[in-house]
């Protein structure tokens, strides 16, 4: 009977454990050098499931003028959340251009939209990012993370 109560404790302590901790265990925590970039929307097209938006601004370490454009396909029936393909065309004062797809997921609350994107450059380069676009105030705001 005492050893039953034992272990009947340790489960519990052992489920108190995994319940207050788990969510630490499957968060996604990117650390190393980054850079801030930031954009204003210069178009917002939509249909009844998917909207493109187009955007440019400067971005610093030699990315020059950046233009963006992200197709947002919307995967449930109140527009909430979805994943998104893209383009990047940039120039520096140097006359380099790179190119790049977007690939991602996104999700909105409220004004808010959050995007998680993995993008690959033509000039070999691979960067991570989480961004934040503000539906009202027309901007763009990401930290990128490079592989």
């Amino acid at each position: 009977m005492r050893i039953k109560l034992i272990k009947r404790i340790g489960l519990l302590a052992l489920m108190t454990f995994l319940l207050t901790n788990v969510s630490t265990l499957f968060a996604l925590d990117v650390q190393g050098d980054s850079f801030d970039a930031e954009f204003k929307i210069t178009s917002w097209s939509a249909t009844n499931t998917d909207s493109t938006i187009t955007s440019e601004g400067i971005v610093g370490e030699g990315f020059g003028k950046v233009y963006l454009t992200h197709n947002f396909r919307s995967r449930s029936g109140d527009n909430t959340q979805g994943d998104f393909d893209g383009q990047v065309r940039s120039i520096n004062n140097d006359g380099v251009m790179v190119t790049a797809t977007l690939q991602g997921i996104w999700k909105r609350e409220g004004k808010i939209v959050n995007m998680y994107t993995l993008d690959t450059f033509s000039d070999g380069g691979m960067i991570y990012a989480e961004g934040k676009v503000d539906l009202v105030e027309g901007t763009l705001k990401f930290k990128a993370f490079e592989f």
